[in-house]
C-alpha cells in the first residue's frame, strides 16, 4: 500500500499500515521527509515530483491513502493502482482537482473518500493503538505561541501534530 502525504494523519497511517503488516511506501512531494517516513516504519519513499516515479510504480498498489490536503496528480496516482486497487481520500485540498475516468474504468479502480468512523469504530481503533503503543508524534506548545503555531502550521513546519498545553492558560 502507499501513503500519499506525510503529515498529521499520514504519518498515523504509517504507523498503523506497518503495525499490521502492509508493506508502505510514502509518496511525497518533499524530499525532507524520507527520514521520518523510514523512522516511522516506511519500507520505500518516493518523491511524486519526479514524473518517473509514476511509471516506476504503476500498477503497484492495491491501497492508497490519500492524506494531502494540498493539490496533486489524482490521475497519476490512479495509475499507480493494480487492477481492483483503491484510492480513498483523506485530505481535502481547497481548490477542485480534475479527475479523469480512464485510469478508473480502464484498470477497474475504485475511488473512494472518507471522513471519519462511527464510535465503535474509534474505540476500536483507540484499542488497538493502545495494545501496541502507537502514539501520534507531537510536539506540546503553550498557549501564548498560538500565533507562531498557527504560522508554522500554515507554512507546513509540523511534526506532526501540535498539542496546547492548557496548563499554561
Amino acid at each position: 500500500m502507499a501513503v500519499l502525504g506525510l503529515a498529521g494523519l499520514g504519518h498515523m497511517a504509517v504507523k498503523l499500515a506497518t503495525s499490521m503488516g502492509a508493506e508502505v511506501t510514502v509518496l511525497s512531494t518533499s524530499p525532507a521527509k524520507e527520514a521520518d517516513a523510514r523512522r516511522l516504519g516506511a519500507h520505500e519513499f518516493a518523491l511524486t515530483s519526479d514524473r518517473a516515479i509514476f511509471d516506476r510504480f504503476s500498477r503497484r498498489f492495491d491501497l492508497i491513502l490519500d492524506t494531502a490536503s494540498a493539490p496533486h496528480d489524482l490521475n497519476g496516482h490512479l495509475g499507480m493502482l493494480r487492477v481492483d486497487g483503491t484510492l480513498v481520500l483523506l485530505g481535502v485540498p481547497a481548490k477542485p482537482m480534475l479527475l479523469n475516468a480512464s485510469p478508473l474504468i480502464g484498470g477497474r479502480r475504485t475511488l473512494a473518500g472518507s471522513l471519519i468512523g462511527g464510535i465503535a469504530e474509534t474505540q476500536e481503533m483507540l484499542d488497538y493503538c493502545a495494545a501496541r503503543e502507537i502514539r501520534a508524534d507531537v510536539e506540546v506548545v503553550p498557549i501564548q505561541k498560538i500565533n507562531e503555531i498557527y504560522e508554522r502550521m500554515v507554512s507546513g513546519d509540523v511534526r506532526y501534530r501540535f498539542v496546547i498545553d492548557l496548563s499554561t492558560l
